[in-house]
Parts: C-alpha cells; sequence; structure tokens
C-alpha cells in the first residue's frame, strides 16, 4: 500500500509560542502543514482543543434538524421526537466520551441544538414557552448528562478489560488508608493543562470515583448502565 501525498499532511500538537518547524516529505513531496486534521471522525487541532470538532458536528446537525423541519410535517410527537433521536442527536454525540466540553460556551451551544429540536417536536415557538417543561414532556435528558453517562461506561469497560485500552499506568488504586466511596476508587490525576485535565481519564476518575457502591460493583456492562440513572449522574455531574 502506497500513501498518496495529497491526502496526508503534518498536525503538529504544541504549546509552544514559537514551535520548531521542519518541512516533512512524502514520496518527494513536502506534506502540508495543518492545525486541525479529521481521523475517524474526530477533528484534532494543534491546540487539542475541540472548539473546531465541536462547531462541525453543531453545523451538522442543525442542518439535518432543519432538514426535519422542512419535510417531516406531522404533528405526531413522537414521530418527530423519534426522527430527532436517530438522526440529529448522533451527530452531537459521536465518540463524546473523547471530546466531552468543559466550558460552558461549548455545553450550551450543544444543547442549544436539542432546546430546538424540542421545539420542533412539541410544535412551540414562542418565546414564552419553556424549553425545560418541553425536555421533561419528551423524557428527553440533557446532552451533558448523556456524554458523562457514555464516559461512564466507557470507563466501566476499561476498568474491566472489555476494550483494548492499556490502563495499568493511568488506573491507579488510591491508597486504602485514604477516605473514598468504593473499593474500585482510583488515584486523582493533577495537571496544571487544561488540555489534560478534562481530557478521558483525569475528567472521568473524578466522577467515577463518586458512583455508588451498588453501581460500580454490577456484573455486567448492560446492568452497569441500567444502574447508571440519570438520577445517580445528577448527584456527580
Amino acid at each position: 500500500m502506497a500513501f498518496h501525498p495529497d491526502k496526508c499532511n503534518v498536525l503538529s500538537v504544541t504549546t509552544k509560542r514559537q514551535p520548531l518547524k521542519h518541512n516533512y516529505t512524502l514520496h518527494n513531496h513536502i506534506l502540508e502543514s495543518v492545525t486541525s486534521a479529521k481521523y475517524l471522525g474526530i477533528t484534532l487541532q494543534s491546540n487539542l482543543k475541540w472548539d473546531k470538532h465541536i462547531d462541525d458536528n453543531i453545523s451538522k446537525a442543525n442542518k439535518t434538524l432543519g432538514f426535519l423541519r422542512r419535510n417531516l410535517k406531522t404533528s405526531n410527537q413522537n414521530i418527530k421526537s423519534q426522527a430527532y433521536q436517530a438522526l440529529v442527536r448522533p451527530k452531537l454525540e459521536y465518540s463524546c466520551s473523547v471530546w466531552d466540553p468543559h466550558t460552558s460556551e461549548s455545553i450550551s451551544k450543544i444543547e442549544m441544538v436539542q432546546m430546538r429540536a424540542a421545539r420542533y417536536a412539541c410544535n412551540r415557538y414562542h418565546n414564552t414557552s419553556s424549553v425545560s417543561n418541553m425536555l421533561n414532556t419528551l423524557n428527553w435528558p440533557i446532552l451533558t448528562q448523556r456524554r458523562l453517562r457514555a464516559r461512564l461506561v466507557m470507563m466501566y469497560k476499561i476498568t474491566h478489560q472489555l476494550v483494548a485500552i492499556p490502563s495499568s499506568t493511568i488506573l491507579i488504586p488510591s491508597d486504602s488508608r485514604t477516605r473514598k466511596h468504593h473499593s474500585h476508587t482510583f488515584r486523582h490525576i493533577y495537571t496544571s493543562k487544561d488540555s489534560y485535565r478534562f481530557s478521558f481519564f483525569p475528567y472521568t476518575i473524578t466522577q467515577w470515583n463518586l458512583l455508588p457502591t451498588t453501581v460500580v460493583n454490577t456484573q455486567t456492562v448492560d446492568s452497569f448502565r441500567d444502574q447508571l440513572t440519570y438520577a445517580v449522574l445528577s448527584t456527580i455531574i
């Protein structure tokens, strides 16, 4: 297999103000240097932020929601709700355990898509209508909780070696003499860089340690997912 140089580029990850620059070649062709690139559907940035990936996903979700509003002109709330959950929400949640944002700005932008979808499903567009009541009527949890749930389910799979993600040097059991919530508590990862602090392991370990013992000690992924109710999530979010 030969890689085509026009389909390859260079993405340098660094926090330096004046990073070292070097030309990389492939088949005697100098590769283009970029600040962001897509890999397996995830847009990576040189500064390790997720702004572009989130903005691209929001744009795709809004376009799909606009398509539904133009073409699915039914008064049936259940049909519109199912259409949103099948076609729009997956665009907002693809691999969200990797890029789950921590800034209020990004969180709000993502939630706004679901709020617009709720108005569409309930056919209530007046500015005095309560979107929170619409979400409760539709039984749609906020997307922040859904992303947290996805991260915790992935954490369960990692701790039980159900996925090929090495973690022995990252997930270190906490000292038994310290106060902890359950027997599977891990040592916190401390760092001064937000790009690492809010990445999967440091971000998830804190919330994993707060889970009730009955939830963590479940025997299967399905039972763990069932025990991980949104009432439980609301206590650790």
